[in-house]
């Protein structure tokens, strides 16, 4: 049986942000509101809000400044020392912007 290759980095991080939508979908409706927007054909618009927690949020933020990252070509470079993050640090957070070391030393008192 040939062995199968890790997914790519784009790939596990699009898993990432569709598994978390999903997962907002199914436990928080949105919100419905209509504002007046001289631009739409009836005078008003339909927009939808969705509460987040911080929690969620920012998880949304980091899978997308990945994605950034993965787009500018610096996606698993250290933010602090420049050096490659670590692939098991990638697999298990793909979002990491910290190696493990520079990780450790900003958890320190």
């Amino acid at each position: 049986m040939p062995l199968r290759s890790a997914p790519s980095p784009r790939k596990r991080l699009l898993v990432h942000l569709s598994q978390a939508v999903e997962t907002l979908g199914l436990r928080r409706a949105p919100s419905t509101h209509v504002v007046p927007f001289a631009g739409a054909l009836h005078g008003n618009v339909k927009v939808q809000f969705f509460e987040v927690t911080p929690r969620e949020f920012g998880h949304f933020e980091n899978v997308s400044n990945a994605l950034s990252r993965l787009d500018q070509g610096t996606y698993g470079r250290c933010e602090c020392c420049n050096r490659r993050i670590e692939a098991d640090v990638l697999i298990e957070a793909p979002w990491a912007t910290l190696c493990r070391d520079c990780g450790h030393q900003g958890s320190q008192p």
